[in-house]
């Protein structure tokens, strides 16, 4: 229930400027017959019919693969989490066994591992920010002395920094004996590289912009002509008033149409700051609680 009424909450948002508009058009067109005569331009219903069909089975395909487009960038921040969360227990784990390192690395492992454990953060952090067009943030205190510690030119793209340096923090820490360990780790960064092409491949390819702009020109021109196709309805005759009924007829349909047709545009930007996009900060902030709960295993 709490699901429905937030989606209600937001398809009112979202379809109200269209009830207003299309309610408006609808009352002065039919006063306009009114006034000149009745049926003075209505066109044939089948024509109507058909028009309606196609643009139907234009509106069902754009939304299909918007879906799959949103779908598609919410599987890519379930994968992130899930392997931000392997990561850093595994981190945790394998900087506890001082036997996995080389004697030049063998210094205080808690706090490495809290360093890129905070790193890791730092990097969903600036996916995040990247996927919502920040690519140059401002960075507090602690993150600064993180990207200094490590040797992270911001000047690059900053997410690819982030993997270099802990890829080569790994690489530098453990000895030919932790192969498998190392390996492990490795396989993990491999998939953040992963995971941040499919989202940037996303981000970076425009949603059928052509298909786009025809439908929105035909699912207008349909709008506009919906008054031709129904006209007012005589039932009951002139005197009776059910005539009027065609005016929320015609809103409907036409609030209906123009709806869909907006819907699929908000789901066809997945990581735009809109009301369908993907949550990816309420994501990210969960990936960053997860991390931090790790890391506070490594301060006692």
């Amino acid at each position: 229930m709490k699901t429905e009424k937030q989606g209600l909450q937001q398809l009112l948002k979202i379809a109200t400027p269209f009830l207003i508009v299309t309610t408006l058009y609808t009352v002065f067109v039919l006063g306009l017959e009114e006034y000149f005569g009745d049926h003075i331009y209505k066109i044939s219903g089948q024509i109507g019919s058909v028009f309606g069909l196609a643009v139907a089975f234009f509106l069902g395909f754009r939304m299909n693969s918007a879906y799959d487009r949103w779908w598609e960038a919410r599987k890519i921040f379930g994968e992130l989490t899930n392997n931000t969360r392997s990561f850093v227990v595994k981190i945790y784990a394998y900087y506890g066994n001082a036997e996995n390192f080389k004697e030049t690395a063998r210094t205080d492992f808690n706090i490495k591992a809290q360093k890129l454990i905070g790193l890791s953060i730092l990097y969903i952090r600036q996916l995040k920010n990247e996927m919502h067009n920040n690519f140059k943030p401002t960075f507090d205190k602690p993150a600064i002395e993180l990207l200094k510690e490590f040797k992270i030119n911001t000047e690059n793209k900053i997410s690819n920094e982030i993997l270099a340096a802990l890829t080569k923090s790994i690489e530098d820490d453990f000895s030919s004996k932790a192969n498998i360990e190392k390996g492990d780790l490795m396989q993990h960064i491999n998939r953040f590289y992963d995971i941040q092409g499919k989202a940037e491949r996303i981000k970076n390819t425009p949603f059928l912009m052509i298909y786009s702009a025809f439908t929105k020109i035909i699912v207008s021109f349909y709008v506009i002509l919906i008054p031709l196709f129904v006209g007012d309805i005589d039932l009951g005759g002139e005197e009776s008033g059910f005539e009027f009924l065609a005016v929320p007829i015609m809103v409907i349909i036409s609030t209906a149409f123009l709806t869909i047709n907006k819907l699929a545009n908000l789901y066809g930007e997945p990581f735009s700051e809109n009301k369908t996009s993907v949550t990816i900060d309420d994501i990210c902030k969960t990936i960053e609680q997860n991390c931090n709960e790790i890391k506070a295993k490594l301060e006692y």
